[in-house]
């Protein structure tokens, strides 16, 4: 895509809207002294296309850029944008807007439909960005070796290989950070291990072992089994030796101390327990619970007809045997009498029926059962929460503690105070939990009893709910109590342990039952070790791989790709001290160096240290420019234009010559649209002059106002110019086709400036020349009171060679192109001939005035 217009509100040095900012489709200049806005121009474009310059994206310190985007007259209440109307290679056309938010962020627009992203964007960052800025120059060579090398990679779509370097270097040299932190808990605990093997002189055999590098975990392991041996006996066979080391320790150390500070923390399966018998106290006490514990009342109601029907039903058998005697009362009994009997308990069975007494019946068993399963996972929650702190809180009685005391103050007094706390806080935790505890029993009892009784209440289901809750939460603030205070238990028992081993003499063995024990986290710690030293080895392994990828593509296509172009720029009568190349440095042993790039120099074919410290700045400058330009030309882009900002600023007359032959051979011979800033007018002037048949756009920035940057169109050439070259091209006699189509490209260009001055000098409108055709050149001329059978001929003469017709070869004879130029100068004449006639009108104003 190439860039058609540019229009620019509130954003940098722009603060009311501009007019849009025409581009010609090969070469435009923009001139402008500096702080006057033409960096404004391509950073709106930059930030446009890219949602951030490169000025603000590469700066160390980006707060200071906070806000920096927005004109700072510009009012609060518009929106700054960018809005630029690019030209595909089809020749249709897009508009591409940016809107600038309050968080610096850009909105974005296609052809005035909001959009995520450009189309393009996805590849945008291994793209090359068109665009050669002053201050990417300096950062590309001025800058540290580390600093150079992320430029170079960014420059030739090397970014992400960077990263992946990067990332690793990060891994292998700072791999702390990263290493998770179970895995880093895990190592920590071997520090009082290693530290203790360490100053015992009597297990020196395994310390050196075990430090070796690299670690045999065999050899490790056969010292320490020696060192068993040698305390305990010969011929003991390996899976005796921990048991035996134990039974030493424990009777050394019992003799001085035989308890130990233990308070374990709650493991997975118990927190998945208590959790499990917390949702069951839940679940079983609630309205569903209460709701049929109290239908219990209805037995209450029947009993006792229940009671009759089980009189009844144990008297008619009796009935049966002897139906002249009364079964009840032992009186004669009649026939009426025996069927009375029969009604009522027929009476009683269908009342006991009608009542749904079974399924009473059924759903008191079961609510039976669920408040005994109640009261045995009540239980067994109960005991394994008090069974955690047994051991801890048997420290407690006044014995124990003082002799703990005894050995640990004052050298781990810090230790027996965390102990007094520990001891202090579960007690009475403790304490709490056993009252909530009874509470719960109590109710729970309450409940079972008043169903085996049939004397049901529903404030007695509440009331268990309530304590059933209530001990929930003391438990819950119980298991808390205990777990911030294992961390500190467990140190005190490390403290105590190595005390009691210095007092029994069992410190070598006591350091041996570790070995033992941890003889898989051993095995385990060995290898996390083995795999960080040989970060070390992969490092080198990555930067031999990241150096073999960039070899070919710096000291081979980049050092060919930006020679090309540097064969063009360096000038011929300097010294002979030149950029040579880029390659990789290698160390003396002939390793390529880590994350560098080197930039080389001859001085009269001498290789020199380096580029950066030899050559001129000028020189430096002039590299970076065909650094720039090499890598826009790589291809990837979507962009078919390049935007160059002020690039003789530290250039040399003789480079700053030589530089406007390689503008020229990108606008022609590699087809960009080259839009060019500068401060140096008289420089533009020559670029104008090297590249005169381009006939490009040429503005100047006059002036800087409030509002914003004034700028003027300009003639890239003059009218005279003009007309001079054509007749030039006419008058050869070998002139060609081509050269025939540049003439009729004049011709074009002439009748539009003509017709634009002609227009200004009668009637003081100002007309964009580039815009005019041949259907507007009529109009002006017409309003500008030429005689029409000139306007004929002008237009005919137009139409000849309009834009259409002078892109392709030229073939109309010599004579006629001359009756053309006759019509050009007879224009020139009207020109002056308007002049004359405004001037003396203006004249006679001020006479009349007067």
């Amino acid at each position: 895509m190439k860039i058609k217009s540019l229009t620019i509100r509130g954003f940098r040095g722009f603060n009311e809207r501009s007019d849009p900012l025409d581009f010609h489709e090969r070469l435009t200049l923009i001139s402008g002294p500096n702080s006057y806005g033409k960096t404004s121009m391509s950073e709106a474009l930059e930030w446009l296309l890219y949602g951030v310059t490169s000025k603000v994206e590469g700066a160390d310190a980006k707060i200071e850029y906070k806000g920096s985007y927005r004109n700072c007259h510009s009012p609060k209440s518009e929106t700054p944008f960018v809005e630029a109307t690019f030209v595909k290679s089809d020749g249709s056309k897009v508009v591409y807007k940016g809107e600038l938010t309050s968080e610096d962020s850009i909105q974005r627009y296609l052809d005035g439909t909001e959009v995520d992203r450009w189309l393009w964007e996805q590849d945008a960052s291994l793209a090359p960005r068109p665009f050669v800025l002053q201050h990417a120059l300096k950062n590309l060579l001025l800058t540290t070796p580390t600093a150079r090398y992320k430029g170079f990679t960014r420059l030739i779509g090397a970014g992400e290989l960077d990263q992946f370097q990067e990332h690793f270097v990060s891994l292998c040299t700072k791999y702390k950070p990263h290493i998770p932190e179970d895995v880093q808990d895990f190592l920590d605990s071997f520090s009082e291990l290693d530290q203790r093997l360490a100053s015992l002189p009597s297990l020196g055999a395994v310390y050196k072992l075990y430090k070796k590098k690299p670690p045999d975990l065999d050899r490790i392991y056969e010292a320490v089994a020696a060192e068993c041996r040698n305390k305990l006996s010969e011929d003991i066979d390996e899976k005796d030796m921990l048991p035996q080391l134990r039974k030493v320790r424990e009777e050394a150390v019992g003799k001085i101390f035989d308890r130990r500070i233990t308070l374990v923390d709650y493991s997975e399966a118990e927190q998945r327990s208590n959790a499990g018998d917390e949702d069951f106290f839940g679940v079983v006490i609630t309205a569903e619970f209460t709701k049929h514990y109290v239908d219990l009342l209805a037995l209450a109601t029947i009993q006792s007809i229940l009671d009759r029907v089980e009189f009844f039903d144990l008297g008619l058998p009796l009935l049966q045997q002897t139906p002249d005697e009364c079964p009840f009362c032992g009186l004669p009994l009649d026939d009426k009498g025996r069927a009375h009997i029969q009604a009522t308990h027929g009476a009683l069975k269908k009342k006991v029926a009608s009542q749904a007494v079974a399924v009473i019946q059924k759903q008191r068993d079961k609510i039976l059962m669920d408040l005994s399963t109640l009261s045995q996972r009540l239980q067994d929650y109960h005991n394994r929460h008090i069974n955690k702190a047994v051991i801890l809180l048997s420290l407690g009685d006044e014995d124990n503690l003082s002799r703990l005391k005894t050995l640990l103050v004052p050298k781990y007094e810090v230790h027996f105070r965390a102990v007094e706390a520990a001891l202090s806080d579960v007690e009475a935790a403790t304490e709490t939990l056993k009252v909530a505890y009874n509470e719960a029993v109590k109710r729970l009892d309450e409940v079972t009893e008043s169903v085996n009784e049939s004397r049901e209440d529903a404030k007695l289901a509440e009331a268990l709910g309530t304590a059933l809750m209530e001990y929930i939460a003391v438990a819950r603030s119980y298991a808390q109590t205990l777990s911030c205070h294992v961390s500190a238990m467990f140190d005190a028992d490390q403290a105590l342990k190595r005390e009691l081993d210095i007092q029994a003499g069992t410190e070598d063995i006591s350091v041996l039952i570790e070995l033992l024990e941890r003889h898989q986290d051993v095995m385990r710690k060995l290898r996390i070790q083995a795999i960080l030293a040989n970060l070390k080895g992969l490092r080198k392994t990555v930067d031999k791989y990241v150096a073999e990828k960039l070899r070919d593509v710096v000291e081979n296509r980049l050092t060919s790709d930006v020679m090309k172009w540097y064969e063009q720029i360096k000038t011929q009568g300097d010294p002979d001290v030149h950029f040579t190349g880029f390659d990789l440095p290698q160390t003396k042993g002939g390793d390529i160096k880590a994350r560098q790039i080197g930039v080389k120099a001859t001085s009269y074919g001498t290789a020199l240290i380096s580029a950066v410290s030899s050559l001129s700045e000028s020189k430096l400058n002039a590299l970076g420019l065909c650094m720039n330009i090499a890598n826009n030309l790589k291809g990837g882009s979507p962009f078919s234009f390049l935007v160059i900002d002020d690039p003789i600023q530290s250039l040399d007359s003789g480079h700053a010559e030589q530089f406007i032959g390689v503008l020229r051979k990108l606008a022609e011979g590699e087809g960009k649209q080259i839009i060019l800033l500068s401060h140096d007018h008289d420089w533009l002037k020559d670029v104008r002059k090297g590249c005169r048949t381009l006939n490009g756009y040429y503005y100047e920035i006059a002036s800087y106002r409030k509002s914003g940057p004034v700028i003027r169109r300009c003639l890239w050439a003059t009218i005279d110019e003009r007309y001079i070259e054509i007749d030039t091209i006419l008058n050869k006699p070998d002139a060609g086709a081509m050269e025939k189509q540049r003439a009729a490209e004049e011709f074009r260009l002439l009748f539009n400036e003509l017709a634009a001055d002609i227009s200004r000098a009668k009637t003081g409108k100002t007309k964009n020349a580039d815009k005019l055709n041949g259907a507007a050149i009529r109009v002006i001329l017409i309003e500008c009171d030429m005689p029409t059978d000139y306007v004929d001929k002008i237009i005919a003469a137009y139409s000849a060679v309009g834009d259409p017709h002078h892109r392709i070869a030229y073939a109309a004879p010599v004579e006629r192109l001359r009756e053309y130029l006759k019509l050009a100068d007879y224009m020139r004449k009207y020109l002056k001939e308007v002049r004359a006639t405004a001037s003396l009108e203006r004249a006679a104003e001020r006479v009349d005035k007067a």
